[in-house]
């Protein structure tokens, strides 16, 4: 069966780049991963480098699995409401009025993104998708038929969610096999 990872990057530090712990638990995930046939990634270094450290391979950038474009000023904002809230910048982002429609919209992009890439994928196909935390938890609810009206969870550092060729879902908890 065809599936579809979609991680989001690794951990990050405040001036939006993967910290070390984020590099080594990435780079420690690899080996449990196994091999995809394809790998997209936003267009945020952070992910870039993360998708990288996960397989190996530059993956295919995508704006569809990207972050919405924030001045420094919005990224301050959002991420000290996050700080704040239950469900992080996911749920800071879908408490807003202003912001709820944008990320719903990539949410929606980052939807068609999955499904062109289960189309391109061979029978037992696997695909690779590095994003953000927001635009996951706006295409998570998309996929699963929910409204996407309030954050009802979040994307730790890579964790996220598996999609099937029939768009079944499940949420992915990686942990470090020290067998």
């Amino acid at each position: 069966m065809k599936e579809i990872l979609v991680l989001r990057h690794a951990e990050k530090d405040a001036n939006g780049n993967l910290t070390e712990e984020g590099k080594g638990r990435a780079s420690d995930f690899r080996k449990q991963l196994g091999h995809f046939d394809l790998i997209y990634s936003s267009d945020k270094p952070r992910a870039v480098e993360t998708a990288m450290l996960l397989t190996g391979n530059q993956p295919i950038i995508d704006v569809r699995a990207s972050a919405l474009p924030f001045s420094p000023e919005e990224i301050r904002s959002t991420h000290e409401q996050g700080a704040l809230h239950a469900f992080g910048i996911a749920g800071a982002l879908f408490d807003s009025d202003t912001y709820r429609p944008k990320i719903v919209e990539k949410g929606k992009a980052l939807v068609g993104l999955i499904q062109e890439a289960l189309n391109k994928l061979a029978d037992n196909g696997r695909a690779l998708i590095i994003s953000h935390d927001g635009v996951m938890v706006a295409a998570d609810m998309i996929l699963r038929g929910k409204e996407p009206l309030k954050a009802e969870k979040t994307f730790s550092p890579l964790q996220g969610f598996r999609v099937f060729e029939n768009l079944s879902v499940e949420d992915v908890l990686l942990t470090i096999n020290n067998e």
